[in-house]
């Protein structure tokens, strides 16, 4: 559905507001097509395996060390909470992976990289 047919049927006056609804949820969004240009550290993606965000952390050579988000509050492998005002109520995971081109669809940026580095020096102590 594109913005001149949508505008044709709220003309008409011919509709529900479930139909309404429904159309505004077929249109295209934008949001969707948005993705940054350039990977950089703090790029949030869903992740289309796990089904989870996940985060950025550091670019080595030729691959990402990447940190897993959940927002289950009682998962055992919580690292602690996430500090980003576009991701509330999450929690950084001690579940860290490593990928040569991030996958899935982009989310936002995390937009507080004092804690990212935080959580990479922590993730660090973990694995060493």
């Amino acid at each position: 559905m594109n913005k001149e047919f949508l505008l044709e049927k709220v003309q008409s006056g011919n509709f529900t507001q479930e139909k309404l609804i429904g159309w505004l949820n077929a249109m295209p969004s934008a949001k969707s097509t948005r993705k940054p240009i350039k990977d950089k550290v703090g790029d949030v993606y869903m992740h289309p395996i796990f089904g989870h965000p996940y985060v950025l952390l550091r670019k080595k050579k030729n691959y990402w060390i990447c940190g897993l988000i959940t927002s289950e509050p009682t998962c055992t492998e919580i690292l602690e909470p996430t500090q980003s005002r576009f991701f509330p109520d999450n929690f950084f995971t001690r579940v860290c992976f490593t990928q040569t081109v991030p996958l899935g669809s982009f989310m936002n940026a995390y937009d507080n990289q004092k804690h990212l580095k935080s959580i990479t020096t922590k993730l660090k102590d973990i694995m060493s």
